[in-house]
């Protein structure tokens, strides 16, 4: 009896800790699952309440925040305790346990600090606190939120950057698309809390709130290509004070002629890179890629040139001008003329050149729409949503571009997207630039299309990449155009334009090629950038390639950055080089 009750022992406990096992195994997959529950139910709950904070509803958007909160409150404290620290370290689910648990926390904490702010100004946060109307913004009710924007960006930043350690790889299910769609959201908030949090900062001082503000206005004409977009066509003076938006005078090329000096001193890097019209002409102001340097001539010609000074310098460009016009709705110009956001591009970058030759009749063809389109986003016409939706699509595309003479405000501007800057060092990510421009006073770049595209083939010693940008570039002018178009380009009609090249700071480029024909690279550098300067001629229907393959500088490891002059055609700017090391 005795041995037989020795032998049961063993048994018995084998049978008892397999059943302990299997319970803690039942509730801790009950627990896991509650917790993805209460993540999928934050998630719902998160949506609701965007579009309440959006709509100003405040009483439903506390009422969601409560309800978001109790779902990541039970994720959070679900994934917590002894079970969860003993599952993360088992193989194969560990580190699915921890993301669960860590993606929980960090959501907890974004329920508790960076939304709770938001919501208590829901009925004052949304997009109308930053838009005009009847002529003038609220720059009161501007500052009230700028606090809840603040702590917003603070706490969401923050999560972001405790999410970007988070791995997604070899997650097991559809954990990984859920944390990847998760990381995603809260780049976006972080990117909305930013430009939230910037606008509340610039604001209330740009717009006039401790005394009047003047602006330049630019608007750069695509069919007349250069660096950033365009010659600027024609400008405008803007007033801003106490928030209120007035335009004063308007102009073109022929009320600000080329001077016979230098407006302002050119720096030794772009004596070897522009002539000296970039600081005699108007029009070649954008010729450089750095919008902050077009801008600070451009404030010293109208100084000179109108005995205006203004306090910053606001650019656009027709395409611009074509997604504001899809919030404001249709303007009317001159002889009812409609402009609206599928016709604006060919109306003032085409159909004004074909139908009237004269000059005088073109200025006020665009001066008309300048103000038509000013005065209608002023007044707050149409749905502000869609117009600061156009306004940021304009922004990404690098056709909305910002400089203030103010330094504190400008060190603000230049983190943000709207700076329109040139980088020079990079750090450890290469920038490639690739820009064009007209050379013979046409309007033909209307009918000229180019599509850059850059691949990072090798990682080199030292960190270095080696980087190949293609540009296909064609060119699609008819018959019969009028002198207005063709400019004067010999033959008529045919592209007569420069590609300006920049490789990355420290960089080099180490071959250039235009169809099948290799070209000599040009010796030049701005701001510790190399550049060449590529002629090119293309005939009608022609389409070729330009090729352009260079290595970076040293220890620039991280993927790339690709920017281009805004076209025509819509575009994807600044898109990514993905890195080869």
């Amino acid at each position: 009896m005795s041995s037989r009750r020795r032998l049961s022992v063993p048994r018995v406990l084998g049978g008892s800790v397999l059943l302990i096992v299997v319970a803690i195994g039942v509730v801790f997959f009950f627990q896991v699952r509650s917790a993805v529950g209460s993540l999928n139910d934050a998630g719902d709950q998160a949506e609701l309440l965007k579009q309440q904070v959006i709509d100003g509803d405040v009483a439903g958007a506390q009422s969601t925040l409560a309800s978001l909160r109790d779902a990541t409150g039970d994720a959070a404290s679900t994934s917590g305790g002894v079970l969860w620290d003993a599952a993360a370290k088992v193989p194969f689910v560990g580190d699915d346990v921890d993301t669960v648990r860590d993606v929980s926390q960090i959501l907890d904490r974004v329920t508790a600090d960076a939304l709770p702010p938001i919501v208590d100004v829901a009925d004052r946060v949304n997009l109308n606190a930053f838009s005009p109307r009847d002529g003038r913004v609220d720059l009161t009710a501007v500052k009230e939120i700028a606090p809840a924007l603040s702590a917003a960006k603070a706490s969401l930043t923050s999560a972001r950057a405790e999410l970007d350690s988070v791995g997604t790889d070899g997650l097991v299910g559809g954990l990984g698309g859920s944390v990847a769609a998760l990381k995603s959201g809260i780049d976006s908030a972080v990117t909305a809390a930013e430009a939230g949090d910037t606008a509340a900062r610039l604001l209330p001082s740009m717009l006039g709130d401790g005394g009047t503000r003047r602006y330049l206005l630019l608007v750069q004409n695509n069919a007349e290509v250069r660096a950033t977009g365009g010659i600027p066509g024609s400008f405008a003076l803007i007033t801003a004070k106490n928030g209120k938006l007035t335009m004063g005078a308007q102009g073109g090329i022929r009320d600000l002629l080329p001077f016979d000096q230098d407006v302002v001193p050119m720096t030794k890097d772009e004596k070897t890179v522009f002539t000296d019209q970039f600081v005699r002409d108007l029009r070649n102001i954008t010729q450089t890629p750095d919008f902050t340097r077009s801008a600070e001539i451009g404030r010293a010609m109208v100084a000179k040139g109108l005995g205006q000074d203004v306090d910053g310098v606001l650019s656009v460009d027709p395409v611009a001008m074509s997604y504001i016009l899809g919030g404001t709705g249709p303007v009317t110009l001159p002889l009812d003329v409609q402009l609206g956001q599928t016709n604006a591009v060919e109306l003032l970058l085409n159909t004004v050149y074909l139908r009237l030759p004269d000059e005088d009749q073109q200025d006020e063809a665009f001066q008309s729409a300048a103000r038509a389109v000013f005065d209608a986003v002023s007044a707050g016409a149409g749905e502000s949503r869609r117009t600061i939706a156009g306004l940021v699509r304009a922004a990404n595309e690098n056709r909305l571009m910002v400089w203030s003479s103010h330094d504190d405000e400008q060190e603000v501007i230049g983190t943000t997207g709207i700076a329109g800057t040139f980088p020079a060092d990079g750090g450890a990510s290469p920038n490639v630039g690739v820009y064009f421009g007209d050379a013979t006073g046409s309007k033909l770049q209307y009918y000229f299309d180019f599509t850059p595209v850059a691949t990072a083939s090798r990682c080199l010693e030292g960190g270095r990449q080696e980087i190949t940008v293609r540009t296909t570039l064609s060119s699609s002018v008819p018959d019969g155009l009028p002198i207005a178009v063709t400019g004067y380009s010999e033959p008529v009609g045919v592209m007569k334009l420069f590609g300006w090249m920049y490789a990355p700071f420290g960089g080099r480029f180490t071959d250039i090629r235009l169809g099948d024909e290799k070209v000599p690279i040009t010796t030049a550098t701005l701001d510790g950038r190399a550049e060449t300067s590529v002629p090119i001629t293309l005939t009608p229907g022609q389409t070729t390639t330009l090729v352009a393959t260079m290595v970076t500088g040293p220890g620039q490891r991280g993927d790339g950055v690709l920017s281009t002059t805004p076209g025509i055609r819509t575009i994807d700017n600044d898109s990514v080089i993905r890195s080869a090391c």
